[in-house]
């Protein structure tokens, strides 16, 4: 960095500097972790960005001071609901109506790009308040429950097409590969998920994909025919049972007052049939873009989770 070290100093004094009697749990780059007791009280010193703190915390947990205090400790139970097709204001008022939160259970709710999760926190004996608040909250909304636990949908549909021992791929245009950067976040995706196409451009579409310039011609690149078109092009040419596609208007610019800018069009492909959905998203280029990948993914996991349930 071409600067002096006396322009580090004090930084790194103080880093470097230990308490007397403290446990040092090492080093996250230069950020130093601490383990100290004092006037019967446990006290633990982490950095603050999230993957240093976490890495500290790990050896934290292994010192004899912070066992101690765990070994005594009632931790709460986390029961999870995740929602998908319901807005934020539904679930609360679901919530709401079901009693709320209280007497041992407290409830968090968050919105995620169509999703919205909810946490609830049970104290110890609180248990059958939470299951008389899962069960009336789940209730009337039933249709949006996803999951009661941590998994993404991403995972969930890589799950799904093991079960069934299905191939997936991904044919992308206004989501730019967004979609197939989800999948393949997951460890072990590719014993399903063989790749997608980015196709962008309409003459990727036709050469890559197979879209038909007809298609294009009389319909236009966003469309429900042309995402039929690329997801069956894409099962097709990359050899897989399952495929999802997406095309639409992320704005800024582009809209129209017959196509505006949040324009999605979505199409799942699979060995029973295919789906297909459009949606207007609000938000910006990169929100559209988001909720456009979370929606795919959710699409593929409905007809999965349909077709397994005809099948039994």
């Amino acid at each position: 960095m071409s600067r002096p070290y006396v322009d580090f100093e004090a930084g790194v004094r103080k880093q470097a500097t230990i308490p007397d009697g403290a446990l040092s749990l090492g080093l996250a780059g230069t950020a130093p972790g601490l383990v100290l007791e004092r006037n019967g009280s446990v006290i633990v010193v982490l950095p603050g960005p999230p993957a240093e703190l976490q890495r500290l915390w790990a050896r934290a947990l292994e010192t004899d001071p912070v066992r101690r205090v765990l070994s005594r400790a009632q931790p709460p139970e986390l029961r999870q609901l995740r929602f998908f097709g319901a807005s934020e204001s539904v679930v609360a008022k679901a919530l709401a109506d079901a009693g709320g939160d209280g007497e041992g259970v407290e409830a968090t709710i968050c919105a995620r790009d169509f999703e919205i999760h909810v946490d609830l926190v049970v104290a110890p004996g609180a248990e059958s308040r939470a299951d008389e608040l899962s069960a009336g909250l789940v209730g009337p909304i039933e249709r949006y429950l996803f999951s009661r636990d941590d998994r993404p949908v991403e995972e969930m549909v890589l799950d799904l097409c093991r079960e069934r021992g299905l191939a997936l791929v991904t044919a992308e245009s206004c989501t730019g590969g967004m979609v197939a950067e989800r999948l393949s976040s997951v460890p072990g995706s590719s014993d399903v998920f063989l790749g997608g196409v980015v196709a962008y451009a309409d003459e990727i579409k036709v050469r890559r994909l197979g879209v038909p310039a007809e298609v294009l011609e009389r319909h236009g690149a966003v469309s429900a025919e042309t995402a039929a078109a690329m997801a069956t092009g894409a099962r097709e040419r990359l050899g897989a049972e399952v495929a999802v596609a997406v095309t639409g208007i992320a704005g800024p610019g582009g809209g129209s007052a017959e196509k505006p800018v949040g324009l999605v069009y979505l199409h799942v492909e699979g060995p029973g049939g295919g789906r297909s959905v459009d949606f207007v998203f609000p938000g910006d280029r990169q929100s559209i873009r988001r909720r456009a990948a979370a929606t795919a993914l959710h699409l593929v996991r409905r007809l999965l989770q349909q077709h397994r349930d005809e099948a039994v």
